[in-house]
Formats: C-alpha cells, structure tokens, sequence
C-alpha cells in the first residue's frame, strides 16, 4: 500500500512539473528579477536622474500638473525614493472619458524628461504573471502552472522523503543523472519554505479572479455596497453641470506630512486627488511602505481638497480573511524587504528556477538510451529536450537581447518600448528554431555560448551608446546602475562556465566512444572463437 501511494506520488511529481514546467521556468525567471526591477528600469532609463526629497518632488509635479491638467477631476503623483529616479505624475482626462494620461518628470525641475520608452523592469513584472497573453488568460494560464507547481512541491516532498539526508550528499562527480538529482535536492531543500510560500501566495492573489464570488467575502464591509471593489474611481469627478471650486495649495498638506514623518527619501510614496472641484474633493498622502508586511498597513494622512483641514482616516474594518489576503499578498511582493532580505529573495528564486531547470533536464536524462542496442527515443522525448534548450538558454538569450535593444534602439523611435518587447519574443522565437534543427547537446552547448557573449558584452554596448550616464554614475556611485553592469558579467560568467564544462563533457564523452567500439568489437570475435 504504502509503495503503490509512493509511485502515485512520483508520477503525480514527474508530470506536474513536465506539463507547465517550462512556463513555471520563466515565471521564476522573470519574477525573480522583479526584486531589482526599479533597479532595471533605471538602468533602462538613464536620462532619469535622482534628486532632492520626494517632498520636493512633490512641489514640482504639482506645478507640472496645473499647467497641464489643471481641472482634471483626478491626479496621481508617485514620487521618487532610494530605488526610483523617476517622478510619475498621472491624471484623468477632465472631459470624463475613463482614459488617463502618464508623464515622467524630472524629480528636480518637474519638467517633462524626454527619457527613452522602455518598459524597463516593469516588463519582466508583469510578464511574470501574464506571460505576454491577452488579459486574462496569461493569468489564469499562470495560476494553473502555480496549482501546478503546488502540487509537484507536496508530492516531492513525500517522493524524495530522503532528500534531507541526500542534502549532504552532493556528488558532482558521479553520473550526470546522480549529479543532476543530487543538486535537485540541494535547490530544493534550501529554499523549501519560500517556494511553498511564493507559490501559494500567487494563488491567493488572483483568488478574487479564480472565484468571482470571492469578492463579496473580501470587501469592506464598512463601504457602501455600490461602491465596493470600485476603488478610487468610486469617488467619480466633477458634475459637467456644477461649477469649478478651486482645490486647496497641496504645500501646507505637505509641512504638516514632512513634520510628521520626517523628510527622508523613504517618507512620502504617492498622493492622490480625488473629487478635484468638487465640495467632497479629498487629497491622500501615504507615507512609503517601509517595514510594514500588509498592503493594507501603509500609514495616510487625509486633507479636505477645499479647506485643507485634516481629515480623520478611519481604520477600515476588516475580516480576517482579507487581514490575511493583504499579508500573503505582501509575502509575495516583498515591498517591505530591505536591501539584505530582498537580495536573499532574489537568491532563492534564482534556487527556483534551478530546482524546476533541474527537473526538466532529469526527466529527458531518465528516458535516453542506456545504449547503442536500446530503442531510440520517440518524437515526444526529442520535443522536450528541444523545448528545455529554448525555455532555459533561450529564455537567457531573449532576456539579452531586451537589454541590446535598450541601448541599439534610437532613443525618439515611436512605440519604442513595444519594439524592445517584440524583439525579446522574436529572440526567444529564433531559439526555438536553432532548438528543432540542430542535435540536442551542440544546441545546448552553441546557445550557452551566444547567451555569455550577450551579456558578458553588455557593459561594453553601455559604455558605448550611454557613456556620459555611466560616468555620471561612477561620480554619484550610484550603485543600482553599476550593480546592473556587474550582475550581467556574472550571469555571463555563469553561462560562460556551464559553455566550458558541457563542452569538456561532450569532448570527453567523443574521445570514449572509439575505446568502446573496439571494446565491443573484441568482446565480439573473443565470444565467436
């Protein structure tokens, strides 16, 4: 009984982690580097140029939008802080259209920056979750890969019941298969926790998405029942028919914040002005999130939008559920995280793409002929082994060229952030294709070589193209857009080291193979005498 529920078990691990496993592999991938992506955007983004305090930026974005959007019955303002450069100030269309307009601002003047268009990090964030499909099926193809992961993390867990005790035995130097299992199992118990925990939470996110009637149990129960799970559009704008009434000055709203929460780069995050020229208009400011683990625990400070006086901010009564909603979903994004716990994050979901890369490789491993005399492998066996080379190396490789197209791309190209995109997909495509129609190891082996020349050559194409914005930041020290140069000559380095020694495997695999032919031929004749 209890071998027949081991084998359920390793079935029910093998093929839950086959089916999606190379969709999960660029979930981790691209979700592991959303932990830095306000770092990748700076470094796509270099015109954008970090100064003062976000209060100070917050007096320049004001001014920007009263000669750009003066009776707009909305605005947002996001601020700048130690990992943002960029001032984003965004508003409603005054004529009622449900449309909005963004701009980047620069944080000292609140002049529009004419910064290059780049999705930057916020590419690989929302890539991570929808996968380049259209809303919603990337996310709900990304839930069932989560469900998927879920499910081969409990069955792994009762299939390898040794694998504590294999933790301490890593042998590199057996059999590909023991190697690759044994640094399997490493991946997989080091970060164990975190695996269980991001891809539970990823499943609680979109719960509201998954089970529609979710939402009537995670409201507020406190709000109005039309108003519940509008958001801030609930507040709606300015009557066509009523008169304008002039808003309140923001810079008295803004001394009383700075008094209270002090004028580091981590006080204020975004404010917002809901209900412009209305008698219920209303200005929020919400301080950065800062330690806090929930959402749901930023601290605000309210102020009627016609007078200015100070509004009390009533504690929203919550039901557990979503108490505890707002903390996986605070678990899974990490905006809390200092720079110590989100470098640790980002380690541990590298450990996750190695655990799931791992387990793709292995199941190919396990089905190769044993020998020469063994049937050959059918045609699904050769489609996995093509789809691992494009979904872990390619994945690498697309992943380069998004950034080559950062800085090759000219800086005014209309639609330039979509572009960036379409070459990453088109770069992927092409490895897809390399994939089918070389053999399995020289693909592997030519696509590693590629993906280290593409980023180990990165740092040379920024010096290059971008030079002046990396002087600037070698006299600023500014350690986000040198970190990024340093990070891709160690990704390359990487990729460069598993080039070399799958290079010396395939040599030393050649130089046997006549050894063992003429082994064979021997034992042959001596069977015939």
């Amino acid at each position: 009984m209890k071998d027949s529920f081991r084998q359920s078990m390793t079935w029910l691990h093998t093929w839950s982690g086959l089916l999606l496993g190379w969709i999960l592999f660029a979930i981790f991938a691209t979700g592991t580097a959303t932990y830095f992506k306000w770092e990748i955007s700076q470094w796509m983004q270099p015109e954008l140029a970090r100064a003062g305090t976000p209060f100070d930026a917050a007096r320049t974005a004001v001014r920007r939008l009263e000669s750009a959007a003066a009776h707009s019955p909305q605005w947002f303002i996001d601020l700048p802080d130690s990992r943002n450069a960029a001032t984003s100030i965004l508003w409603r269309n005054p004529e009622g259209a449900r449309r909005f307009t963004r701009e980047s601002l620069d944080a000292a003047t609140g002049e529009k920056v004419t910064a290059r268009d780049s999705r930057g990090g916020d590419f690989f964030y929302r890539f991570h979750f929808q996968l380049q499909l259209p809303h919603p099926w990337g996310r709900y193809l990304a839930g069932v890969a989560a469900m998927f992961m879920f499910i081969a993390l409990i069955s792994g867990i009762v299939t390898h019941r040794q694998f504590f005790k294999d933790f301490f035995t890593f042998r590199p130097g057996r059999v590909s298969l023991r190697s690759w299992l044994d640094f399997h199992n490493v991946t997989a118990v080091l970060a164990l926790p975190f695996y269980l925990m991001i891809t539970y939470s990823a499943l609680v996110i979109f719960m509201s998405m998954y089970m529609p009637w979710g939402r009537e149990i995670l409201a507020d129960p406190s709000a109005p029942a039309e108003t519940r799970g509008r958001g801030a559009n609930a507040l709606g704008g300015r009557a066509a028919d009523k008169p304008w009434i002039a808003p309140a000055a923001l810079a008295p709203m803004l001394q009383v914040a700075e008094e209270k929460w002090g004028g580091t780069d981590r006080a204020l995050k975004r404010i917002e002005f809901a209900g412009r020229g209305t008698a219920k208009s209303t200005v929020t400011l919400t301080r950065d999130d800062g330690p806090h683990l929930s959402l749901a625990a930023r601290e605000q400070l309210r102020f009627d939008g016609v007078t200015g006086q100070p509004l009390a901010v009533t504690e929203k009564s919550i039901g557990p559920g979503t108490a505890i909603h707002d903390v996986i979903y605070g678990l899974h994004l990490a905006r809390f995280a200092g720079p110590a716990l989100r470098w640790l994050f980002f380690f541990m979901g590298l450990f996750g793409s190695a655990l799931v890369a791992t387990g793709l490789i292995m199941w190919t491993i396990k089905r190769r002929p044993k020998s020469e005399r063994a049937p050959r492998p059918g045609f699904g066996h050769a489609l996995v082994e093509r789809l691992n080379v494009t979904a872990i190396t390619g994945l690498f490789i697309a992943i380069a060229a998004f950034f080559w197209a950062n800085r090759l791309l000219p800086v005014g190209l209309g639609e330039r952030g979509d572009t960036e995109v379409y070459i990453f997909l088109c770069a992927w495509g092409f490895t897809l294709i390399h994939a089918l129609v070389r053999p399995v190891m020289p693909a592997w082996r030519e696509q590693l070589w590629f993906g280290a020349a593409l980023f180990l050559l990165l740092p040379a194409l920024d010096a290059v193209t971008a030079a002046p914005y990396l002087h600037a930041a070698l006299r600023q020290l500014n350690w986000a857009y040198l970190g990024f140069d340093a990070a891709m000559l160690l990704l390359g380095g990487f990729l460069l080291f598993a080039a070399r020694r799958l290079g010396a495997r395939l040599a030393s695999t050649q130089s046997t193979e006549p050894a063992r032919e003429l082994a064979a031929a021997t034992a042959q004749r001596r069977a015939g005498a």
